[in-house]
Parts: C-alpha cells; structure tokens; sequence
C-alpha cells in the first residue's frame, strides 16, 4: 500500500502536466535564456516567501523566456536527462562552491521542470538554464532538508488537492465532492519535497519512507495520523503521505496543509463526507445542492444582503461605507471548488497572492430591486448585469449609485422587492440587521508577531452567525500587484474570541514597508448567512449580513 498509485490517474503519465501550464511563447533560436527564481513545482510559492525554498531531492519549475523548444518536451522514458540536457535544455544549481545538473522532466519556451539531486548542498546559491548552447544569467535559489508542495488539481496550488481515497491496492478513486473520504479512512496526499534520498534518481523512482523531518498533517485543523511519508513509487521526486482522516471533520472544502520541520506548505482542500460520496457543508453546498449542480453543470445562486464596512488606517482617518446588495449568478460546476476556503467554525487557511483569475460567471437580470427599512425607501443599481448595489457614504462629488447626504445603515429590519426579470422571477424577502457586532481588541494591536498566537475577541456577536479573522501580508510590490500570503479563520460569533496558531501566521512574510506604512492588514467580521428565499431561475437564495471593521496598515513581523 505504500508506494501505491493508481495508473489510471494523470500523476503516471504524464505526471508533469501537474507542473503548470504556460502559454505559447515565440522564441528566436540561439538568444540567451531569461529566468527567475525556481519555485517548487507543487506549490507554487513565489520566491522570498515562506516555504519558497528548494528541497533537495523536490521538483522545481523555473518560468522566463527562451528556455526551450516552442512545443513542450516531456521525459518518457528512465534512465532521465542530466548534463546532456532534454532537447536541447538543462539546468545547473550551484551551492557552496559545488555544481549539480539537475535532473531534467520537461522543456518549454516558457517554463523548464527538474528534479534538484538530493546531494546538492544546502544553503543559498544559483540557477541557471541553458538552451542551444546559451546559458542564463544565474538567478538566486536556497537549498534546502525538506520544504513540502502539495499538488493541486489546479496545477497552481490551491483549491481541491490531487488526493487518492484508498480502498485497495486496485481501487484509490481521486478525491472530489462526489467521491468523498469518509472519516477514519486512509487517504493518499502527492507532493514533492519531503526531503533527499539516496541512490541514482536518474535511474527510476525510489520509494521508501524518508525521516528526518518533523512532518505534521493538519486536515480541517486536526492533526491527523500519518501512516507513511516518503518516495512515490511511480516517480522521479513525487512523493505521497498517507494518512488517517480525523473523526469529526465534514466538508466539502476541508483545508489541508502540512508542516515539516516547522516550515508550512501551501494550503489545499479535500472533500469528506461520512457516506464516502457526495460532500456537503454547512455554510456552503448541501448534498442535494451538489447533485443539482452537477446535473446542470453551473450553480445558480441569488443574495440578498445588508453590508457595515468601517475601518482605519495609518494616515487615513476612520471611515465607514455601508450598503445594499444584490447578486444573481450562473456559476459553472468547475468554479464550484476552485477556493480552499468555505465558512466553517474552528477552521483556518492559506493562500498567496496574486492568485490565478478564476473561472468567469454570468450574470442573470432579476429586473428592479428595492428596498424598505430604517434608510427609508431605495432602488438598487445595476452597475451590471446580476448585479445590484446602493453605497452609502460620503463623497465631495455625485457617484453613481452612491449615497452622499450622511446617510447610514442602522440596526432594523429590511425588506427587498424583487420585480423579476429575464432569468429570475419575482421575490419578496427580509432580514434583520443587528449591528450590535464590535472588535473590542482592535485598538491594541498594532503589529502582529508572526512566531507568536494571534487573539483576537469580539462582542455583540449573533447567533447563527460566523466571525471571520483576515489578515495579508505583502513581501513586495510586483508588476502586478503586491507578492504576498493572507489568512482567513472562522469562528462561531458567540464565542467572543479566537486565537490565530502561530503555524499559520508564519506562512506570512514579513511586510515591507512604503514611506513608512506597512503592507499588511488585518480584518474582523461577522457575516450571517439568513433565511433562504426562493425565486424561479435560482436554485438557491440566501439573505445574508456583513459587519466588517478593518486595520488597514498593520506590520507583520
């Protein structure tokens, strides 16, 4: 059981596609090669944050220009290309004086793969890549015992993790939402960079445990047993944890991350579900729901809501934007899972930034909105189609759908009217709004230490309701936007506080610093996911609140 995998399943061949995908690149014969740093090729984690660094023995990608031919190059066959390249591509590491070819897995214009030597020496060096005869610049890298990805079905990282229920030695069906792991189960995690192994890994794959490591797996904030951590026996620098799923964990989107030797993974999901079929969650997708979705292949979901955003920040004086909100949707069954996170009491995750653009959804026109409550009578915009909105807060000039004359959302009842329109039928629906909720610690933290808990109380929270902690924190500014990681946790509103593990927060960078303000924030709120409604072209309504106080300049140190 092992060293199991089922063939039938994308990580045998060819199990790069696991890698990334690039866009064609046009490149001229013969110029020299430009890359960046290396990142680890199941996580993804941008170079200079937590967990970028390169295990020995692990699969790396390196992205830039004119790396290889315009068609994508895959190994097909042992013993694996070193020095004499793939197509006309290889890779040099050097460390502490000592240079290693890497083993090569694929060439592309765009992106080259590789297995870095378990012998390659640890501690900061370089990379370069050669194609045709031209080598790169040489570009930074940090050698590493073990620094652990998990591969995604996204093949960036994030959401649903490349994850196997085992049943037999002939049966592991790939985890998803309709083909669940059931508690006390043995699943089967993929990933590389568990740490080096020895022996020729040119030659062929060698499986074995590896130790070492202090490896830990954590599964909607459980630790969860781990059965075997070491070498696939399918593949050059894959490896697979096998584990025990914890009792009382139910999901649709449970987070799963591991930590070795203190280091933090990225953080993907996986489904369970005590039937072992199809998934649901509490504060997200029922059974029946799921079912639906995938009959139709989307998900038509519709909200209603009432919204209290207030905050400060270094410079700024305090501000609030309240307003009214509308949205209805057709999402495609694929979006469905693209994120690691769902509401869920008790459970937190990871991801860094900036991240992939997902799937696009459509808009459906539900025609007018209006509503009824303390702000007196008002229509909803529709700065696009499914879309509705009426801001209230302050501005020196008139914006569309946005109210300026001091008007502000109070604790009462509101009443939305629905007209119906094209796609969605006509509804009448309310909701209570508290705004009773307050971050009564907010005023003392000023910095947040990441090797240190995180506590965070509040008051006024509402039954039912959720309380979400949100925290990001930028290394640097990059062309398209800042480079950084966020958190999010959720805890039950009447409890009053919940503390942040130190594990998570340090997957944060530090912040860097912009004429003296720091690059991180850090946001409390509570949303409350109401009574449902119904209205023909939806398959679900929700009426929901959102009470959100923010810090928007806090150091992470």
């Amino acid at each position: 059981m092992r060293t199991f995998l089922n063939e039938r399943l994308m990580l045998k061949k060819p199990y790069l596609l696991l890698l990334a995908s690039a866009l064609l690149f046009s490149a001229p014969a013969f110029a020299q090669p430009a890359i960046a740093s290396p990142v680890n090729g199941a996580s993804y984690i941008r170079s200079g944050l937590p967990g970028s660094s390169i295990a020995q023995g692990s699969i790396f990608v390196i992205f830039g220009q004119r790396l290889g031919p315009n068609q994508i190059v895959e190994v097909d066959r042992f013993p694996l290309p070193t020095a004499n390249g793939l197509a006309g591509t290889s890779v040099q590491v050097t460390v502490a004086g000592t240079t290693v070819d890497a083993i090569m897995l694929s060439t592309f214009s765009t992106q080259v793969a590789a297995v870095l030597p378990s012998n390659t020496p640890i501690g900061t060096g370089t990379v370069t890549v050669a194609y045709n005869g031209q080598r790169s610049a040489p570009a930074p890298i940090t050698v590493t015992r073990s620094s652990v990805g998990l591969f995604a079905l996204n093949k960036a990282g994030s959401g649903p993790a490349i994850l196997q229920n085992y049943i037999s030695q002939t049966e592991a069906p790939l985890n998803n939402a309709t083909t669940s792991a059931r508690p006390g189960q043995v699943v089967i995690l993929w990933g590389t960079g568990l740490g080096p192994v020895t022996g020729n890994e040119a030659a062929g794959p060698l499986p074995g445990n590896i130790t070492g490591s202090d490896l830990r797996v954590f599964v909607g904030g459980r630790e969860a047993a781990v059965q075997y951590r070491g070498r696939s026996g399918c593949c050059v620098g894959v490896d697979q944890i096998n584990f025990v799923v914890p009792s009382g964990i139910e999901g649709c989107s449970v987070p799963v991350y591991v930590q070795a030797n203190g280091v933090v993974s990225n953080f993907v999901s996986m489904s369970i579900a005590a039937s072992g079929t199809t998934c649901s969650d509490p504060n997200g997708y029922s059974t029946a729901d799921l079912l639906t979705a995938s009959a139709n292949g989307a998900w038509r979901p519709g909200v209603l809501g009432v919204q209290r955003v207030q905050g400060e920040a270094t410079g700024v004086p305090a501000y609030r934007s309240d307003s009214l909100i509308g949205s209805f949707s057709r999402i495609p069954y694929s979006r469905l899972f693209t994120s690691t996170e769902v509401p869920m009491a008790g459970q937190c995750s990871v991801i860094q930034y900036p991240t992939a653009a997902p799937p696009p959804i459509e808009g459906l026109d539900a025609g007018e909105i209006t509503v009824t409550g303390p702000v007196g009578n008002r229509t909803l915009g529709k700065p696009s189609k499914g879309v509705y909105l009426l801001a209230f807060m302050p501005s020196p000039v008139p914006v569309p759908n946005v109210i300026s004359d001091g008007t502000l959302i109070t604790a009462g009842n509101y009443t939305f009217n629905v007209t119906g329109g094209a796609d969605v039928g006509p509804v009448t629906a309310s909701i209570n709004f508290p705004a009773s909720f307050s971050w009564t610690n907010h005023a003392s933290i000023t910095s947040v230490t990441r090797s240190q808990p995180l506590n965070i109380t509040w008051s006024g929270g509402t039954s039912g309701a959720l309380v979400n902690i949100r925290g990001t924190s930028s290394a640097a500014a990059g062309p398209d936007g800042d480079i950084g990681v966020s958190f999010s946790c959720w805890e039950d509103a009447t409890k009053g506080s919940f503390t942040v593990p130190a594990s998570l927060l340090s997957a944060l960078p530090a912040s860097y610093t912009e004429s003296g303000i720091p690059a991180g924030t850090l946001t409390v709120s509570e949303m409350h996911f109401g009574n449902p409604f119904t209205a023909t072209g939806i398959d679900q309504g929700v009426l929901e609140f959102f009470d959100s106080y923010s810090k928007g300049t806090v150091a992470y140190r």
